[in-house]
């Protein structure tokens, strides 16, 4: 997990941000309570990852990438990410990279439970994909854990 930590409490406003701005966007993902996205990595470059990721460390929020891929057949204690779910002390913005580790039924389960049966209210979730066949396959099937589970991620 690679950290980034904000700068300031968290107190997100976009009523004074320009329409469209990206820092409206993401005053508005706070504000709105939009929790989980997915964007795809050739059109969510590092450029705009690390615009985004400013916006939120100036309102106090700190930013994480996770690679699901590193969390290994173990991931159920995965004490590390568990505890930036399960602390609604800070408030995050998670990028959760290596998706296709989400074609395994039962990782993409454990974390749906995770990500929807805790108090999340702290969090918010980028899933970053490779391919339109890889959304497909983890939320456009109806089988799939994380069927329909997110919106697309406004790439500035």
């Amino acid at each position: 997990m690679k950290f980034n930590f904000a700068s300031q409490p968290f107190t997100p406003s976009f009523d004074s941000l320009t329409v469209g701005s990206p820092e409206r966007f993401i005053h508005g993902c706070w504000q709105l309570r939009l929790m989980r996205f997915h964007a795809f990595s050739h059109e969510c470059r590092e450029e705009l990852q690390d615009t985004y990721n400013h916006i939120n460390q100036g309102i106090g929020v700190q930013t994480v990438y996770v690679d699901l891929l590193s969390l290994g057949q173990d991931y159920q204690n995965e004490h590390q990410l568990l505890n930036i779910i399960r602390n609604s002390n800070q408030a995050y913005w998670i990028w959760f990279t290596n998706c296709e580790a989400l074609l395994e039924m039962s990782f993409a389960g454990w974390l749906r439970s995770v990500l929807t049966t805790s108090d999340i209210e702290h969090i918010r979730v980028v899933f970053l994909l490779n391919s339109r066949d890889l959304y497909n396959n983890i939320f456009q099937r109806y089988s799939a854990p994380l069927y329909k589970a997110t919106t697309a991620l406004e790439i500035h």
